[in-house]
C-alpha cells in the first residue's frame, strides 16, 4: 500500500478486466471512528495483513455499480465491513455483492466524512469528501477524470500528482 497522506493509503493500481487501459485503486481512510474503504480494487486484498495492522475496515463505500463487478468482497468476509452504496446502484451492485445499507441524500458520517451524490456517470454515482483535520481529499470516482487518448498515461499522471501531493508541492 502507498501512503498518500497521513492516514490515507492507496492500493496498487488494478487493471480493469473490461479495458486493460484503465486502472482503479482502493483507498483506506484511517479514522478513530473506524476505518473506511473507498472504492474496490482487487490489489488491496494482497495487503490484507497491512490493512489489519492499520485497524481493519469498518465500512466500505462504492462510487458506482461498476466497482462491484470486478473484485471480491474480502473486506466484508475478513473484517465484517458492511457495503454501502447509493440506492440507485443497489440493485446492480447486489448482483455481485451483498449491499448492507443504502443512502440517497448528501450526509455526513461523523465530522470527517461526507457522502455526496453526484449522478451523471450512473444515476447513483457518489463522491466522498474526507477531512483528516490536516488534509482534505475528494474521491470522485468516474464522475471526474482527465480525458486523454492513452488511459495508461492518465494513471501515470495520477501517480505523478500523488507524488507531488506527498512532497507537499502545489499543483
Amino acid at each position: 500500500m502507498d501512503v498518500v497522506l497521513p492516514g490515507l493509503y492507496a492500493s496498487e493500481p488494478s487493471t480493469l478486466p473490461f479495458d486493460t487501459t484503465l486502472v482503479i485503486r482502493s483507498f483506506l481512510l484511517q479514522r478513530s471512528a473506524g476505518n473506511l474503504l473507498v472504492y474496490r480494487a482487487d490489489k488491496l486484498e494482497q495487503d490484507a495483513e497491512a490493512v489489519a495492522e492499520l485497524g481493519g475496515v469498518a465500512r466500505q463505500y462504492l462510487n458506482h455499480r461498476h466497482e462491484a463487478s470486478f473484485s471480491s468482497d474480502w473486506a466484508a468476509e475478513r473484517f465484517g465491513a458492511p457495503l454501502l452504496v447509493h440506492e440507485a446502484e443497489a440493485q446492480d451492485v447486489s448482483k455481485s455483492s451483498p449491499v448492507n445499507e443504502t443512502f440517497s441524500e448528501r450526509h455526513r458520517l461523523g465530522d470527517d466524512f461526507e457522502i455526496i451524490p453526484t449522478p451523471g456517470h450512473t444515476p447513483g454515482a457518489t463522491a466522498f469528501l474526507w477531512d483528516s483535520g490536516q488534509h482534505r481529499a475528494l474521491f470522485t470516482g468516474d464522475t471526474i477524470y482527465h480525458a486523454v487518448v492513452n488511459r495508461k498515461e492518465a494513471g501515470q499522471r495520477l501517480d505523478a500528482v500523488l507524488e507531488r501531493v506527498r512532497a507537499g508541492e502545489d499543483h
